[in-house]
């Protein structure tokens, strides 16, 4: 098989931080199977109706390349300083790192949605995207 997606069931909680207080190489921890630590602040993003989250593994050549992808419509403007990370959570309670300290790092696209006057919400809707040897990473908070 030459790709595989992993779907998570249900988010219960979505954050970001600051990549650069995280440990080095975290995709080698995952890749090794380890769970990383995150031991630094996390922000709670709150989130409207269902996000969504997804790692999609394809093989590149003698190895694999992760890429993860996080959608959401929250109300927060969540500020973009070119280095972020995120950690979601299930909910069977597993934490997930997307993102790390070194390149390639996540990358943030944001569009403002106004909503209609029938009632669909509005506020920012975020996509949020990160390719690297191991993605979505599992993590203690």
């Amino acid at each position: 098989m030459k790709t595989s997606t992993q779907l998570l069931p249900g988010i219960t909680f979505i954050g970001w931080l600051d990549s650069r207080k995280l440990p080095d190489h975290v995709a080698l921890s995952g890749i090794c199977g380890m769970t990383v630590a995150v031991l630094t602040d996390i922000h709670k993003v709150p989130f409207f109706d269902d996000p969504q989250c997804e790692c999609t593994t394809k093989k590149d050549g003698a190895g694999y390349q992760d890429t993860a992808t996080l959608k959401f419509l929250s109300d927060l403007q969540i500020p973009n300083n070119g280095f972020l990370a995120f950690v979601v959570t299930d909910v069977a309670g597993k934490s997930y790192l997307i993102g790390s300290k070194e390149p390639p790092l996540v990358i943030v696209e944001k569009n403002r949605q106004a909503g209609t006057p029938s009632g669909d919400p509005a506020g920012f809707y975020y996509e949020i995207s990160h390719v690297s040897i191991k993605s979505m990473v599992p993590c203690i908070i």
